[in-house]
């Protein structure tokens, strides 16, 4: 297939592309800076753009799919959760709909919903309805906490944990539960998400083999790191304080209140119809915590 692909140079997009020109599909990169990627030529082909482009739909002409994986944890300027996750998610289904794409395939986020929400689930919710109402034939896929190589997740965790002195440092109780996922498995739906009639419609969610507290996937960590620091909890109104004081800054905030109040609601689900509409059992965090991090 002729595969459009939004976020190809990110975490999740540069495993997604090496597996997209594993199984012979053609990619057509969005990309900020020509030359970011590479890859054998006339199978890679990088155009000039980001979401909010007035030429998406000329950039997407004779693609058979699109699959977006654009999203933002920071809000800077003009990059807003409003303008990345759902008007973004609007100007890619417009260009969709006139290219006359086939299949389209939205990473949305796990706990996305209209009301009561953090402004990250809200939009990425807004971006799904835009998706659902565009006629386009679709799979929404709801990622838990995505870890693997490349996780930011785990390596601002593994940074904060050597950082600290004497100290370990958690977020408020560290009760809150998550089902973190391993970029390979999100990588396998989203390919098989191309082909696979099953999905067809379908708003999925993505999620790991194993649930497991904040306390516990820290403790993973730092035992895997060899760390042996005694536990400090943090209390939230603290941290949420402190979140508010770096957003006044003109500096990239170690934690953000968004990031707080989705850490307080965890991020976990049922993972049956993942495994049933996909054929696979998701790897558990321990598992692939050693496989990645700490082999042997």
């Amino acid at each position: 297939m002729n595969v459009f692909l939004t976020g190809g140079a990110g975490f999740v997009g540069s495993h997604l592309l090496r597996r997209l020109l594993s199984d012979g599909h053609k990619v057509r990169v969005l990309v900020r800076r020509l030359g970011a990627l590479s890859g054998p030529s006339g199978v890679i082909d990088e155009v000039d753009g980001d979401v909010s482009s007035a030429n998406l739909e000329m950039l997407m002409t004779g693609c058979d799919a699109v699959i977006n994986l654009v999203g933002i944890i920071y809000e800077r300027g003009n990059s807003t959760f409003e303008a990345v996750h759902h008007r973004g998610t609007r100007n890619l289904v417009k260009a969709a709909q006139q290219s006359g794409v086939r299949r389209f395939i939205q990473m949305s986020a796990l706990g996305a919903r209209p009301q009561l929400a953090s402004a990250y689930h809200l939009t990425k919710f807004a971006g799904e309805e835009e998706v659902r109402a565009s006629g386009v034939p679709f799979v929404i896929l709801r990622p838990s906490l995505i870890f693997g190589p490349g996780s930011a997740f785990l390596r601002q965790m593994a940074e904060v944990m050597r950082a600290v002195p004497f100290f370990r440092p958690v977020a408020g109780t560290g009760e809150y539960l998550f089902r973190p996922v391993h970029v390979s498995d999100v990588v396998e739906c989203f390919a098989q998400s191309l082909t696979n009639a099953a999905t067809t419609g379908k708003t999925i969610d993505l999620v790991g083999g194993e649930e497991l507290t904040l306390n516990q996937i820290t403790h993973e960590l730092a035992d895997c790191m060899n760390v042996r620091k005694k536990v400090l909890h943090i209390p939230l109104p603290f941290m949420k304080l402190a979140a508010s004081v770096f957003s006044l800054l003109p500096v990239k905030p170690p934690v953000t209140n968004t990031q707080l109040r989705m850490l307080q609601e965890g991020s976990t689900s049922d993972p049956e119809q993942m495994k049933t509409v996909f054929n696979i059992e998701p790897i558990g965090f321990r598992a692939g915590l050693r496989r990645d991090l700490c082999p042997g």
